[in-house]
Protein backbone atom coordinates (compact mmCIF):
# COMPACT_ATOMS: atom_id res chain seq x y z
CA UNK A 1 0.00 0.00 0.00
CA UNK A 2 2.52 2.73 1.19
CA UNK A 3 4.46 1.71 -2.38
CA UNK A 4 1.67 2.21 -4.49
CA UNK A 5 0.77 5.20 -2.34
CA UNK A 6 4.09 6.59 -3.38
CA UNK A 7 3.46 5.82 -6.60
CA UNK A 8 0.31 8.21 -7.45
CA UNK A 9 1.51 10.79 -5.52
CA UNK A 10 4.94 11.02 -7.74
CA UNK A 11 3.87 9.58 -10.73
CA UNK A 12 0.33 10.47 -11.57
CA UNK A 13 -0.89 13.84 -12.93
CA UNK A 14 -0.33 16.63 -9.81
CA UNK A 15 -3.75 16.72 -8.19
CA UNK A 16 -5.24 13.52 -9.65
CA UNK A 17 -4.59 11.68 -6.16
CA UNK A 18 -4.24 14.36 -3.23
CA UNK A 19 -2.73 12.56 0.02
CA UNK A 20 -5.34 13.03 2.72
CA UNK A 21 -6.20 11.74 5.95
CA UNK A 22 -9.44 10.74 4.32
CA UNK A 23 -7.66 8.30 1.51
CA UNK A 24 -4.82 7.24 4.67
CA UNK A 25 -7.53 6.16 6.52
CA UNK A 26 -9.31 4.48 3.64
CA UNK A 27 -5.86 2.46 2.93
CA UNK A 28 -5.77 1.45 6.41
CA UNK A 29 -9.17 0.14 6.40
CA UNK A 30 -8.38 -1.76 3.09
CA UNK A 31 -5.24 -3.36 4.74
CA UNK A 32 -7.04 -4.62 7.95
CA UNK A 33 -9.75 -5.99 6.35
CA UNK A 34 -7.55 -7.87 3.64
CA UNK A 35 -5.42 -9.06 6.64
CA UNK A 36 -8.29 -9.78 9.00
CA UNK A 37 -9.72 -12.03 5.76
CA UNK A 38 -6.81 -14.03 5.52
CA UNK A 39 -6.25 -14.47 9.37
CA UNK A 40 -9.78 -15.12 9.88
CA UNK A 41 -9.97 -17.62 7.02
CA UNK A 42 -8.23 -20.55 8.68
CA UNK A 43 -10.95 -20.23 11.66
CA UNK A 44 -13.28 -20.78 9.74
CA UNK A 45 -11.55 -23.98 8.55
CA UNK A 46 -9.65 -22.91 5.57
CA UNK A 47 -6.26 -24.09 6.87
CA UNK A 48 -5.43 -24.15 10.50
CA UNK A 49 -3.32 -22.46 13.24
CA UNK A 50 -1.08 -24.18 15.57
CA UNK A 51 2.50 -24.16 17.12
CA UNK A 52 4.62 -24.01 14.92
CA UNK A 53 8.67 -25.03 14.89
CA UNK A 54 10.27 -24.61 18.27
CA UNK A 55 6.51 -23.84 19.74
CA UNK A 56 7.33 -20.44 20.45
CA UNK A 57 4.36 -18.58 19.01
CA UNK A 58 1.60 -20.12 17.00
CA UNK A 59 1.14 -19.46 13.13
CA UNK A 60 -0.34 -21.64 10.38
CA UNK A 61 -0.19 -25.15 10.80
CA UNK A 62 1.97 -25.86 8.67
CA UNK A 63 2.66 -29.82 9.22
CA UNK A 64 -1.31 -30.22 8.91
CA UNK A 65 -0.90 -32.25 5.24
CA UNK A 66 -4.39 -31.47 3.51
CA UNK A 67 -6.07 -29.80 0.79
CA UNK A 68 -7.40 -27.50 2.71
CA UNK A 69 -4.11 -26.25 3.74
CA UNK A 70 -2.59 -26.61 0.44
CA UNK A 71 -5.01 -24.91 -1.14
CA UNK A 72 -5.03 -21.78 1.28
CA UNK A 73 -1.02 -21.77 1.42
CA UNK A 74 -1.15 -21.31 -2.66
CA UNK A 75 -3.90 -19.06 -2.41
CA UNK A 76 -1.56 -16.96 0.24
CA UNK A 77 1.28 -17.05 -1.91
CA UNK A 78 -0.48 -15.26 -4.52
CA UNK A 79 -2.56 -12.83 -2.86
CA UNK A 80 -0.07 -12.40 -0.07
CA UNK A 81 3.35 -12.22 -1.87
CA UNK A 82 3.31 -12.24 -5.79
CA UNK A 83 0.37 -9.23 -5.69
CA UNK A 84 2.49 -7.49 -3.52
CA UNK A 85 6.03 -7.81 -5.02
CA UNK A 86 4.54 -6.99 -8.60
CA UNK A 87 2.77 -3.75 -6.88
CA UNK A 88 6.14 -2.66 -4.95
CA UNK A 89 8.48 -3.42 -8.26
CA UNK A 90 6.05 -1.45 -10.39
CA UNK A 91 5.72 1.59 -7.83
CA UNK A 92 9.01 2.46 -7.12
CA UNK A 93 10.33 1.30 -10.77
CA UNK A 94 8.06 3.54 -12.10
CA UNK A 95 8.76 6.30 -9.49
CA UNK A 96 12.45 5.96 -10.19
CA UNK A 97 11.87 6.51 -13.94
CA UNK A 98 9.38 9.43 -13.45
CA UNK A 99 12.01 11.05 -11.60
CA UNK A 100 14.72 10.68 -13.65
CA UNK A 101 12.83 12.15 -16.68
CA UNK A 102 11.67 15.01 -14.68
CA UNK A 103 15.53 15.58 -13.40
CA UNK A 104 16.72 15.45 -16.84
CA UNK A 105 13.72 17.73 -18.08
CA UNK A 106 14.00 20.33 -15.22
CA UNK A 107 18.03 20.30 -15.66
CA UNK A 108 17.92 20.34 -19.46
CA UNK A 109 19.84 16.71 -19.78
CA UNK A 110 21.48 17.47 -16.39
CA UNK A 111 21.04 15.07 -13.04
CA UNK A 112 22.03 15.17 -9.53
CA UNK A 113 23.52 12.03 -9.46
CA UNK A 114 23.93 11.96 -5.14
CA UNK A 115 20.58 12.59 -5.24
CA UNK A 116 19.25 9.92 -7.57
CA UNK A 117 21.66 7.11 -6.09
CA UNK A 118 20.23 8.04 -2.60
CA UNK A 119 16.69 7.21 -3.97
CA UNK A 120 17.92 4.22 -6.09
CA UNK A 121 19.83 3.05 -2.56
CA UNK A 122 16.59 3.91 -0.82
CA UNK A 123 14.30 1.69 -3.10
CA UNK A 124 16.82 -1.27 -3.40
CA UNK A 125 16.84 -1.46 0.33
CA UNK A 126 13.19 -1.49 0.69
CA UNK A 127 12.55 -3.84 -1.31
CA UNK A 128 15.49 -6.18 -0.51
CA UNK A 129 13.80 -5.63 3.18
CA UNK A 130 10.62 -7.59 1.78
CA UNK A 131 12.23 -10.19 0.04
CA UNK A 132 14.19 -11.07 3.03
CA UNK A 133 11.23 -10.90 5.20
CA UNK A 134 8.77 -12.92 3.66
CA UNK A 135 10.77 -14.68 0.34
CA UNK A 136 11.96 -17.61 3.57
CA UNK A 137 7.82 -17.37 4.75
CA UNK A 138 6.94 -17.90 0.74
CA UNK A 139 9.91 -20.60 0.30
CA UNK A 140 8.62 -22.54 3.33
CA UNK A 141 5.23 -22.64 2.72
CA UNK A 142 5.99 -23.48 -1.33
CA UNK A 143 7.92 -26.22 0.16
CA UNK A 144 5.57 -27.79 2.00
CA UNK A 145 2.98 -27.94 -0.40
CA UNK A 146 5.21 -28.99 -3.20
CA UNK A 147 6.78 -32.28 -0.76
CA UNK A 148 4.33 -32.68 1.85
CA UNK A 149 7.07 -35.93 2.84
CA UNK A 150 9.54 -33.66 3.70
CA UNK A 151 10.80 -33.65 7.16
CA UNK A 152 11.46 -29.76 8.53
CA UNK A 153 13.34 -29.26 11.28
CA UNK A 154 11.40 -27.34 14.09
CA UNK A 155 14.19 -24.93 14.43
CA UNK A 156 13.99 -24.41 10.10
CA UNK A 157 10.04 -24.04 10.69
CA UNK A 158 10.54 -21.38 12.84
CA UNK A 159 13.07 -19.04 11.09
CA UNK A 160 11.39 -18.06 8.65
CA UNK A 161 8.48 -17.19 10.48
CA UNK A 162 10.74 -14.61 12.75
CA UNK A 163 12.02 -12.99 10.19
CA UNK A 164 7.84 -12.51 8.50
CA UNK A 165 7.62 -10.79 11.85
CA UNK A 166 9.89 -8.59 11.57
CA UNK A 167 8.53 -6.87 8.66
CA UNK A 168 7.02 -4.03 10.12
CA UNK A 169 10.46 -3.05 11.65
CA UNK A 170 11.98 -2.38 8.58
CA UNK A 171 10.37 0.53 6.22
CA UNK A 172 10.55 2.91 8.73
CA UNK A 173 14.25 2.71 9.84
CA UNK A 174 15.44 2.56 6.33
CA UNK A 175 13.01 5.56 5.20
CA UNK A 176 14.74 7.71 8.14
CA UNK A 177 18.03 7.11 7.41
CA UNK A 178 17.92 7.39 3.52
CA UNK A 179 15.18 9.99 3.34
CA UNK A 180 17.41 13.73 2.94
CA UNK A 181 14.26 15.26 3.84
CA UNK A 182 13.52 13.49 7.33
CA UNK A 183 17.55 14.16 7.67
CA UNK A 184 17.37 17.77 7.23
Amino acid sequence: MLAFERYSVVCEPVGALKLSTQRGYQGLAFIWLFCLVWAIAPLFGWSSYGPEGVQTSCSIGWEERSWSNYSYLIAYFLTCFIIPVAIIVFSYGSILLSLHKRKIENQGGKTNPEEERRVIVMVLFMVIAFLACWLPYTVFALIVVIKPTLYIHPLAATLPTYFAKTSPVYNPIIYIFLNKQVMT
